[in-house]
């Protein structure tokens, strides 16, 4: 059996049968049909701690961006409400979330997030913090400057477009992975995210 990686959400575990089960029925399909088109897959570094760090648009994002990156577990940051009734048993049941309250300094989520990349684990987090429904980009939140800032992990950088069209016609862009050359200190902590989102944004240009 599979050990915890998390004190605080004892359900998330690394547990590659029932992750590549779902990612190969239900992201396979999610993403064929969403005529999902992706680019750079082969940036994601093979093994070690990388956080990654996306635009977010819909609730189709986190599946599409697992299958885009499918050769490693993808762990994800989502917020609190996904994790109520049956939507919250089955992310319990594949282990790879842990819930944020979002816009309270969420101790627990951020504890977790620092832990997961401390065990060489893959990361993501979507720095808006909530989907930009009717704009291409939102402002960060300080949240992810301050993770990637004290995990010194290298930044793997997504633009996803499409999942909030319909029909969808998706395109998701993975660049190279980059660090940030800032002290850890609060001061940094939102300029490492902006400089994060601006990362992010460069990579619109490829689709």
């Amino acid at each position: 059996m599979s050990k915890a990686l998390s004190s605080y959400f004892p359900y998330l575990k690394e547990k590659p049968l029932v992750y590549y089960t779902w990612l190969n029925t239900v992201g396979r399909f999610l993403a064929y049909i969403c005529r999902t088109k992706i680019i750079g897959a082969e940036n994601l570094p093979k093994e070690g701690k990388v956080l990654i760090v996306s635009n977010h648009k819909s609730y189709l994002d986190p599946p599409l961006i697992a299958w885009a990156l499918r050769k490693r577990i993808i762990f994800f940051m989502a917020k609190e409400e996904l994790f109520k009734g049956f939507l919250g048993i089955l992310i319990k049941h594949w282990g790879n979330a842990f819930p944020v309250k979002r816009g309270q300094g969420d101790k627990k989520a951020i504890l977790t997030a620092l832990s997961l990349l401390k065990q060489d684990k893959a990361l993501c987090i979507f720095p808006e913090g909530t989907r930009a429904k009717n704009t291409d980009f939102l402002p960060p939140k300080l949240g992810v400057g301050l993770i990637a800032l004290k995990a010194k992990a290298p930044i793997l950088p997504i633009y996803i477009e499409g999942t909030n069209k319909f029909p969808p016609n998706v395109k998701i862009v993975v660049g190279k992975p980059f660090k940030l050359e800032l002290e850890d200190k609060k001061e940094n902590y939102m300029r490492a995210a902006k400089l994060i989102m601006e990362e992010i944004k460069k990579l619109k240009r490829y689709v």
